[in-house]
This record gives structure tokens, C-alpha cells and sequence, in this order.
């Protein structure tokens, strides 16, 4: 039987990746910083990835046949405003992961998934793995660092090393920093009648390639079971979202009557691109992937997720 070790099991990701694992018989072990694991039926250590002989400990404990490096500084807001623990985490931690399976595991596969960040801020329109990536912010740095790093480790080493460049995901079980999860949290804490009928927003001019969470960890799986070593996949869903048509169909979602109030605050002091998808034609050519999930039943799907939780 396959084992699976993902870090950062923990994660919004980490969860979703964990139920469509399990679903394909595969036995998952996991690692991260916190104390105990989510679920009690997995083999969990708590471990600093950033510490390459406790990360090679594990390694060598668990013994995985594949990797999936999940475990990251994820907001690039975070990144940008203390960058040594991301340049840390983010670059170490996977130099770490990809020495301990050199050193046990050499013949094992690993995922390492990278960010949309990696490409220019300027970038609009469709784009490309063939595109030069050109980050302008530390969490966009850390990512294409960690992919340049991956990469000499293929080359020189002949490892297994299998690469994304994920673009914005969302879905039920996210962070409420990232912004639909954000709106939809206000929203249901309006609608249970907890809060003022206003949600604070930022720039809503901005067109964005949202994927579900779920179909993202498919395509990680995908990559994982038919993508190629070496190889770096867009994972995203090929079109644009606009900001302001997500803030409309949540605000839709509710009874109340409720305004919108727009904060300084909100906008991230580091840019972000105005109008970009990635193009999702490679990972779908080499290895059958395609989205099962509707945005809306994305949206419908996070909206209902904050309910219960504001709820409990």
C-alpha cells in the first residue's frame, strides 16, 4: 500500500487532501508544527521543518512513497511584512524535506507546490508554465526559490521532484485573511445577527483565477500518480473571478440588507495582479485532470462552512 506523508497536514489544503488520499486507499502520514494531528487515525509528528535532522528523523521513521510539501507561510501579506521566518520556512523547510528523502526515501516522489507569485505583477491575461517567472513580493521569492532549488536537486541528483505553481484557492475550511473567506465569514456573522449589517472590504476591481480547494488537491494527486519529474504544472481553473461579482453573490446569500463599506486598511500594501489566469492546458493534457466544481458551489459551499462555524 502507498504511503503518503503530507506536511503541513494541519492546513486548509492538508485537510482536503487528506479525505481525496484516504478515499484512494492510500495509508497517510503526516507532520507539522502543531502538537497532535486533526485526525487521531493518522501517523502524525510534530515537527520543525526548518530542522533537517528532525525532518530526516521522520522521514526515515515513516518512510513515504510520496511527499506532498504543503507546509509553508501561505499569506503573502505575512511574508512581506516579517520575511526571514518565510524565507526559513518556506526555503529550508523544503530543502530540508528534499534532503531527508535523498538521503532515505531516494527512490520516493515529492510534490513541491509553489504560487501564482512567482509570475510578473505586471502579467495579464492567460498565462503559461513556459512564462519566466519574475516575483516582486518575498512570498513569490521564497516559492520560485524553493521551485530553482527542486529543480537542481532533479538535475544533478535524479530525483523525483514534481512541481506546482498554484494559483488562489478557496472553499470550506479556509483562513478567514484570505478574502472570500473573509467575506463570507462577515457575512454569515451579519446574517446569524452578531455583527452590523456592513462588510468591510478593500479593492474589488481586481479579477482573480479562484479554484475549489478540492479540485486543487486533485490535481496534486494527479501530478503526483501521471505528471512527470521535473516538470512544473499551473494548478487553477483557467478564467477569472471578479472581486466584486464574489462580493454580490455572497452578499446574496443573506437576508439582510447590507452595506458595503470600503477600508484602506484592507487593501494589501503589496500589489497584487489586476487581471490574470494561469493556463491549465499541460496539466490537464498530461495527466486527465479537469475542475468538478462550480464556483458557486464553491462560494455556496464556504458560505455554509462559516454558518455552522459562527454557529457552534
Amino acid at each position: 500500500m502507498t504511503i503518503a506523508l503530507i506536511s503541513g497536514i494541519n492546513g486548509f489544503v492538508g485537510h482536503h487532501l487528506v479525505d481525496l488520499l484516504m478515499k484512494q486507499g492510500k495509508t497517510i502520514v503526516g507532520i507539522g508544527i502543531e502538537a497532535t494531528c486533526f485526525r487521531d487515525d493518522i501517523g502524525y509528528e510534530m515537527v520543525d521543518i526548518t530542522d533537517s535532522d528532525s525532518v530526516a528523523q521522520s522521514i526515515e521513521r515513516m518512510r513515504p512513497d510520496e511527499i506532498y510539501h504543503l507546509a509553508a507561510i501561505s499569506f503573502p501579506a505575512e511574508a512581506d511584512r516579517t520575511p526571514r521566518p518565510a524565507l526559513a520556512i518556506n526555503i529550508t523547510g523544503t530543502i530540508s524535506m528534499i534532503d531527508a528523502m535523498k538521503r532515505f526515501m531516494p527512490r520516493s516522489k515529492i510534490l513541491v507546490v509553489g504560487s501564482s507569485k512567482e509570475y510578473d505583477i505586471d502579467a495579464e491575461g492567460l498565462i503559461s508554465e513556459t512564462s519566466l517567472p519574475n516575483p516582486t513580493n518575498f512570498y513569490g521569492i521564497t516559492k520560485y526559490a524553493t521551485e530553482l532549488i527542486g529543480m537542481q536537486y532533479f538535475r544533478q541528483y535524479g530525483l523525483d521532484i514534481r512541481f506546482t505553481r498554484s494559483f488562489n484557492h478557496t472553499g470550506p475550511g479556509q483562513s478567514h485573511l484570505f478574502v472570500c473567506s473573509d467575506w463570507a465569514r462577515q457575512i454569515a456573522s451579519i446574517e446569524q445577527g452578531l455583527t452590523p449589517p456592513e462588510i468591510h472590504v478593500g479593492d474589488c476591481n481586481i479579477e482573480i483565477d479562484f479554484s475549489d480547494v478540492r479540485d486543487v488537491v486533485s490535481g496534486y494527486a494527479a501530478i503526483m500518480e501521471k505528471g512527470l519529474p521535473g516538470e512544473v504544472y499551473n494548478v487553477c481553473s483557467g478564467s477569472m473571478q471578479k472581486l466584486s461579482n464574489i462580493l454580490h453573490y455572497l452578499i446574496g446569500k443573506s437576508t439582510k440588507k447590507i452595506e458595503i463599506v470600503r477600508q484602506e486598511k484592507k487593501i494589501r500594501e503589496v500589489k497584487t495582479y489586476k487581471k490574470l489566469a494561469g493556463d491549465n492546458s499541460k496539466l490537464k493534457q498530461q495527466t486527465g485532470w479537469a475542475p468538478q466544481f462550480s464556483f458557486e458551489k464553491t462560494l455556496d459551499d464556504l458560505f455554509e462552512y462559516w454558518m455552522h462555524q459562527i454557529g457552534k
